[in-house]
């Protein structure tokens, strides 16, 4: 959470320093030509006329850096991530200026977002020591589609020729992707006994692994995998060289559900899980190691204990925080995530409308 907040303050400040270098760009720009000079020479539009950047299209294409927020964090807190877990991904963007101040853009991002209890939790912490005991973990390939609105600071009433060489922005938008959680196959099940499959990922919705499904009512019914998301966030443009910018973009994903980490509610009685492999993937506290890293656990941080469930009769090695209703993740609030961009543009048509020159 340290350095996530650390993150955060950096960003403010670069862009309250960027602010202020392109308002001093803006006065530059829109400067009045004094009484001494007389425009000699004006090729375009009028300054007020939209129709060539109405009609400026843009291409993008970034590289992105991903970030998640849920149940498998440091604390238990909503904006708490691990940027070690920082994941790669790609996006392309398409779009059209239609107003001075205003863009209309499709985007489609595909990246990678994971978590891991044994890494992110401190067991010398009371905050995240029972994320450390459970030792919970998660891979999650996002595919996302977006469609929203880029507002740009500062207007262009030109066109591409016109751009500022510095713009911040925001936007906002909707968006919709496809995700399966997936975990590693530990090498033995709860009663002790091999998995054949032992080291293989495999999807966790498919296991239902809060009893999803089960037909007992009071338990959570299966996950989609498609899902819908907000995306607002900031972003900077940098004029590069004639058509071609830079943007660097921080875009948040409010996300309406919470089982993006597979992980929301509470424990179920191992019993009413229809397979071994459900249940190890369910209940990991009794591991000595995190099957995603393979890292030993510090076994002076963590015990094991025993349950015998009602439901199947057999007795299985379990975490020392493990009990059937026993919490497991927190539903107050859903998961979300984060994709940091450095995207590539090209403004492929429009009118290069230029502004006046004095003389």
């Amino acid at each position: 959470m340290k350095r996530f907040s650390i993150f955060a303050i950096i960003v403010i400040l670069i862009s309250l320093l960027v602010v202020d270098y392109s308002e001093a760009q803006r006065r530059k720009y829109r400067r009045p030509p004094s009484k001494e000079y007389k425009i000699t020479h004006y090729s375009g539009g009028r300054v007020n006329d939209l129709r060539g950047e109405a009609k400026n299209i843009f291409i993008g294409v970034s590289i992105n850096a991903m970030n998640y927020f849920g149940d498998i964090a440091p604390a238990p807190k909503k904006l708490s991530t691990d940027i070690g877990f920082t994941k790669s991904g790609i996006g392309l963007t398409i779009g059209k200026k239609f107003h001075p101040n205003v863009a209309v853009r499709l985007g489609a991002n595909i990246g990678k977002i994971t978590a891991d209890d044994l890494d992110t939790a401190d067991p010398t912490s009371e905050d995240s020591r029972g994320r450390y005991t459970r030792n919970l973990h998660f891979e999650n390939t996002i595919k996302e589609i977006n469609l929203g609105f880029e507002f740009d600071l500062f207007p262009n009433y030109g066109g591409i020729g016109s751009r500022f060489p510095i713009n911040p922005y925001i936007f906002v938008g909707a968006a919709v992707f496809l995700h399966n959680p997936k975990g590693v196959v530990p090498e033995n099940d709860l009663l002790g006994n091999p998995l054949e499959n032992a080291g293989d990922k495999v999807s966790l919705r498919e296991l239902g692994t809060e009893g999803q499904l089960t037909n007992i009512d009071s338990l959570p019914g299966q996950y989609s995998k498609l899902q819908f998301a907000i995306p607002i966030g900031i972003g900077i443009k940098f004029r590069l060289v004639k058509n071609f910018d830079a943007h660097l973009e921080f875009g948040l994903r409010q996300l309406f559900f919470d089982y993006i980490d597979d992980v929301s509610t509470n424990n179920v009685d191992l019993g009413a899980l229809d397979s071994e492999l459900a249940r190890a993937l369910a209940e990991r506290g009794s591991e000595t190691s995190s099957a995603l890293s393979g890292t030993a656990r510090d076994n002076t941080f963590y015990s094991t204990g025993t349950f015998t469930s009602p439901i199947t009769g057999d007795t299985y090695t379990v975490g020392e925080n493990y009990s059937a209703g026993g919490v497991r993740g927190g539903s107050k609030d859903n998961d979300f995530y984060l994709i940091t961009s450095l995207r590539f543009v090209y403004y492929i048509s429009g009118k290069n409308v230029r502004r006046a020159k004095f003389r």
